[in-house]
């Protein structure tokens, strides 16, 4: 039992870091022009290009970070839990370790303005997507850590609207991973330049397109699945060819497999909670 409320606690954080991290870099990324920011000098010499490959694996880098924060975290629990405004404290260690006095000369960071060329101006141009992806986190982790075990039996399954969030940013990361795999296999150059304005967007309908698509329960799971995977291959077809006039049929055809059968399985897991959920009712009653 022990070990279950682990793993969910694990699991929790790691995914309420990669959806603020997420919606707050798409947010800030575009509101405070990162773009413009990465050519300029000094700063395009400490960054790699900005939309290049190694941007793009950022997402998928984020896994990785939310389980580090998970665990660095889970002998702290008690202590979050305890304090009144457990999420202050929480963030206050962010923004003083983490962001603020960082042992390296890390952008916004005091060791940063004394010690790298990096612009002074540029130093506050990526504080309020830091401060604020953490604040976040910060409040939904203590919120789950407070929360009573009735809360807590109530699944995400069971819960459409933000299912189809967390599925949708979900969707978004698979499709830069499939996109990235299939760029290096075909050998296909990434285009560092428009990957914000133009090559994003397709995976931002795909978001769209599932977040729809999870809160529709009609007809069966197979058939929705199946339109799914259809309107994603029209949507990438149709994409490709009229916005960015450059199809690629196998991709267009390939990149929504592994999206679909996620889809399909999540699908199949949200059933059997709503069975599992009407079980116990019947029970009770």
């Amino acid at each position: 039992m022990k070990n279950s409320k682990t793993f969910k606690y694990v699991m929790y954080v790691t995914l309420v870091h990669c959806l603020t991290y997420f919606l707050c870099g798409v947010i800030f990324s575009n509101l405070m022009n990162y773009s413009w920011w990465w050519q300029q000098p000094g700063v395009s010499d400490y960054f790699r290009d900005y939309g290049g490959t190694a941007n793009a694996l950022g997402p998928f880098v984020q896994v990785i970070r939310g389980l580090l924060f998970a665990f660095i975290l889970l002998p702290f629990r008690d202590f979050f839990k305890a304090k009144k405004n457990g999420w202050l404290f929480l963030w206050l260690l962010f923004l003083g370790i983490g962001i603020i006095g960082p042992m390296s000369a890390a952008p916004s960071s005091i060791e940063g303005v004394i010690y790298s060329k990096l612009p002074l101006a540029f130093h506050f141009i990526g504080l309020p997507e830091v401060t604020i992806q953490t604040l976040l986190f910060s409040i939904f982790v203590c919120r789950y850590l407070n929360m009573t075990e009735e809360e807590r039996r109530k699944s995400i399954l069971q819960r459409p609207f933000v299912l189809a969030v967390i599925l949708a940013v979900g969707i978004f990361f698979v499709y830069t991973i499939v996109s990235i795999i299939f760029a290096i296999v075909q050998k296909v150059e990434i285009n560092t330049q428009d990957a914000e304005l133009k090559n994003m967007l397709q995976f931002y309908l795909m978001m769209l397109i599932v977040f729809v698509m999870t809160l529709i329960t009609k007809p069966n799971l197979i058939i929705r699945t199946i339109i799914l995977y259809a309107v994603s291959v029209i949507a990438f077809i149709f994409y490709q060819g009229v916005i960015l006039k450059d199809l690629n049929l196998i991709y267009d055809f390939a990149a929504p497999v592994l999206p679909s059968l996620i889809y399909y399985w999540i699908g199949s897991l949200r059933e059997k909670s709503y069975q599992k959920a009407k079980n116990i009712d019947i029970i009770e009653e």
